[in-house]
């Protein structure tokens, strides 16, 4: 069928000028408007941007960059996507990102050690797409030679981290209150009447994580503050890397090393991996959940699946993805003489209780 161009729908990008025109007003207020400078009135500044939503209006990150060195675009350096755990601080920076006029790259730091130094060069793209500024999530700040830092420093690139694995006080860093989650899951579980609670988790020489080990911390807190003893069921061997071995440990863990005498009434997992894991270990051992042995995990990931859906600690991470993109759009904007001190923000856990501790026990 040959082409037919009067009925072609033709794309038309809309720019500062349509705006401008649409509004019988000139351009320079209508750029000053779309940009957040100052030296306009708060009831035009309204117009234009509710003209510009109207139209469709997208701003030309790259062409700004032309003019200022600095592309509108923020980088996003993460580890081990497949996990998951994450995938929330992506969407929720992404979306700040968005409504604040600036485009994300994303890098996937993988953890394999052969492929660490390629995925390293990743950050050299960032660079020559001259990103105004860097968030790095969880362990990919451990995987960045400190020489990189200072280089971002050099060329103007502000950054910050995000459950880091190293204490810089050359950004603002945003941490998870591990050990206050641990602490207030346990009390929980005490709150309706357990006294024999079990926690299940790596040894500490296995731990690799902050959050691991801070979790477990706040549950010992937490048993000690109220005169009971802790109790951990430890694996010693192995370590994983992926969620579905992690239930399947977490499963001969239980099957293993669960004492037929003086059972625990409450089961906490060091995540819900481990909490599935348990989970089914425990039904196939004859027990019900809740009536004769709650379980509780971490992160609220797939906390959902199980029967019965367990009771987890949310991470934070939608909170972390904004406040993230946040502080770095906060930074880029910074003038000279308005600086002020790198922040260090505590984000808490929440508890979202379901069917695997909804009972309360009378032993």
């Amino acid at each position: 069928m040959p082409y037919n161009k009067t009925k072609a729908k033709v794309f038309k990008r809309i720019t500062m000028k349509d705006i401008a025109d649409e509004l019988q007003l000139d351009r320079t207020t209508v750029s000053k408007a779309l940009n957040g400078q100052p030296g306009l009135a708060e009831k035009t500044r309204k117009i234009v941007l509710e003209k510009a939503e109207e139209l469709g209006y997208q701003k030309d990150v790259f062409a700004s960059g032309l003019m200022t060195r600095k592309n509108q675009i923020l980088g996003l350096v993460v580890t081990d996507l497949s996990r998951g755990l994450f995938g929330p601080v992506v969407k929720q920076f992404q979306k700040e990102a968005r409504r604040n006029n600036y485009g994300v790259i994303l890098c996937n730091l993988e953890n394999t050690e052969e492929g660490q130094a390629n995925d390293i060069s990743q950050l050299n793209i960032l660079r020559l797409q001259r990103v105004s500024g860097i968030s790095f999530v969880s362990n990919a700040t451990v995987k960045v030679s400190p020489q990189y830092f200072s280089e971002f420093i050099d060329d103007d690139i502000v950054f910050n981290t995000v459950e880091h694995g190293l204490q810089l006080d050359i950004a603002d860093q945003i941490q998870f209150n591990h050990r206050k989650a641990g602490k207030e899951l346990t009390q929980h579980l005490l709150s309706l009447g357990h006294r024999r609670i079990a926690y299940l988790t790596y040894s500490p020489s296995l731990q690799s994580y902050r959050s691991t080990q801070e979790r477990m911390l706040g549950y010992i807190e937490a048993m000690e503050a109220a005169g009971y003893e802790p109790l951990t069921i430890l694996e010693n061997e192995r370590y994983s890397k992926t969620f579905g071995h992690e239930v399947q440990m977490a499963y001969e863990m239980i099957r293993k090393q669960w004492p037929q005498a003086n059972a625990p009434t409450a089961v906490i997992g060091a995540n819900d991996s481990f909490a599935l894991g348990m989970l089914h270990a425990l039904k196939d051992m004859g027990y019900r959940i809740p009536e004769d042995v709650a379980v509780a995990g971490f992160d609220d990931l797939y906390a959902e699946m199980g029967v019965p859906s367990i009771t987890s600690m949310r991470m934070p991470a939608d909170e972390a993805g904004q406040l993230a993109a946040k502080l770095l759009i906060k930074r880029i904007k910074q003038k000279e003489e308005d600086y002020y001190p790198f922040e260090q923000t505590m984000l808490d856990y929440s508890i979202v209780q379901r069917q695997s501790t909804n009972k309360k026990i009378n032993r």
